[in-house]
């Protein structure tokens, strides 16, 4: 009897490595969250920003962004419906001293199938003040993904506007 609960235990113990590996390296959720996470620190700049430093996050979020992309700031705002749009605003963005650091939180997703997914989250834009205080900017989002040639990437965007 106790050569059968040996087995068992070992069954167990496969099944759970199978799930929690499955979870950590094939969940298309976890995917979705690092590619998020990806952009975040694409758009994030550092109190030290350079020129090439500038040059080369436009080059990884241009990897992150569909080609067809569909970007809304706000409802009064113009969309921006491409990927040149998209990254022709960003790179106009002059960051204040210190710069800043973005952060995706909240974040939920919606899986459409195994090449969609949809994320409500919200943009937290942390800079500092002149005294050098942390001060935060929180922007609730709408955002579409797509994977496109086996990579996610941002379909479209939407800003809903600040937090309560």
């Amino acid at each position: 009897m106790k050569t059968n609960g040996s087995v068992y235990v070992v069954v167990v113990l496969a099944v759970l490595v199978g799930y929690f590996s499955y979870q950590w390296w094939f969940n298309p959720t976890r995917a979705v969250k690092l590619r998020l996470g990806q952009v975040a620190e694409a758009l994030s700049v550092p109190d030290d920003d350079t020129d090439l430093g500038r040059v080369t996050r436009l080059a990884q979020l241009r990897r992150y962004l569909a080609d067809d992309i569909r970007v809304r700031a706000g409802s009064a705002a113009p969309e921006l419906s491409s990927r040149d749009q998209v990254l022709g605003a960003i790179s106009r963005w002059t960051p204040p001293p210190g710069g800043w650091n973005v952060a995706f939180v909240d974040v939920q997703i919606a899986m459409e199938s195994d090449s969609a997914a949809h994320a409500f989250l919200s943009v937290e834009i942390t800079t500092r003040d002149p005294q050098g205080q942390p001060s935060i900017d929180a922007r609730d989002a709408s955002v579409n993904l797509g994977k496109r040639d086996g990579a996610w990437v941002i379909t479209s965007g939407e800003s809903k506007g600040g937090r309560p």
